[in-house]
């Protein structure tokens, strides 16, 4: 299986680009997958400096609605054929917003509104002329194939890895809650060491997220988890149970990375797997 960063708040290849979100393109068996396509354009344009041909991708899936991982498809679409399939999980089409009024008053960010993060497009944008297939998944479990799986549906935290309350959703009466990302999902590839998880923002708790996984797969290694965390606002506390759980899980890959923040500092220190991560990051792992 090969495994390939498009794009990254870093670069980790000369002559790509950066930015903020995520984007993995990965070639599993007869799947040639995309998950997340980023924010803007970088990871087309990494996709055609790295030589790799997305018309011959097959499948699409977003790891949950946000601009940062789902708006570059709209700069990638025409890379796309006809026969691509498009994997969303339900309650993509939910509107999100930051509450800026949870942001520190010396961030010059602070203010006492609400800003729009999500979805990137209506659910009806998918079918221009007909030309993407489209699936909302509302399993806890979706195989792609006998190696390639979404996982969703996680238990909604309550503790440490609570969603952080500036992350807000809208209701269909219209209120604003704090948002509990039924949207989510994750992509577990199985190799031959064990299940490789590729994460978009982890909203839902990194933890959670891969005791989930554990679930569905039971007797099964984790062998690498690769993608954003979202150890922001940085808690100590969190990031510290966080870092422990990772050097005791038997995890031999943690490429953590894009919305894990500061926290990526504490990882490079004390996570002994921790593997720098950003665009152009190709690593192949035995079948």
């Amino acid at each position: 299986m090969k495994l390939i960063f498009l794009s990254e708040n870093s670069v980790v290849k000369d002559g790509l680009k950066g930015e903020h979100g995520t984007s993995v393109y990965f070639e599993k068996g007869d799947v040639k997958m995309v998950f997340d396509c980023g924010y803007f354009g970088a990871a087309g344009e990494n996709a055609d400096k790295l030589g790799i041909d997305l018309s011959k991708v097959n499948v699409v899936a977003f790891s949950h609605n946000h601009v940062d991982h789902a708006g570059g498809f709209v700069f990638m679409k025409d890379k796309f054929t006809s026969g691509v399939q498009i994997l969303l999980h339900k309650g993509f089409h939910i509107r999100k917003y930051w509450d800026h009024r949870f942001d520190p008053k010396t961030d010059p960010t602070a203010a006492d509104n609400l800003e729009m993060v999500g979805p990137a497009m209506p659910l009806e944008w998918f079918f221009p002329n007909g030309k993407f297939g489209m699936r909302i998944v509302a399993d806890d479990l979706y195989k792609i194939s006998e190696d390639v799986y979404l996982v969703g549906n996680f238990p909604v935290q309550r503790g440490i890895e609570a969603v952080f309350p500036a992350s807000r959703m809208e209701t269909p009466s219209g209120d604003y809650v704090v948002d509990e990302f039924p949207d989510e999902q994750v992509c577990v590839i199985k190799v031959k060491e064990g299940l490789v998880i590729l994460s978009g923002c982890a909203h839902n708790g990194i933890m959670n997220i891969i005791e989930t996984v554990k679930k569905h797969f039971p007797g099964e290694k984790i062998h690498a988890v690769f993608g954003g965390t979202h150890l922001v606002p940085y808690n100590p506390q969190r990031v510290a149970e966080t870092v422990k759980y990772f050097n005791e899980s038997g995890i031999n890959y943690a490429g953590v990375c894009h919305c894990t923040g500061p926290a990526i500092a504490d990882f490079a220190d004390k996570v002994t797997c921790y593997v720098k991560t950003g665009a152009g990051l190709t690593l192949e792992f035995e079948d």
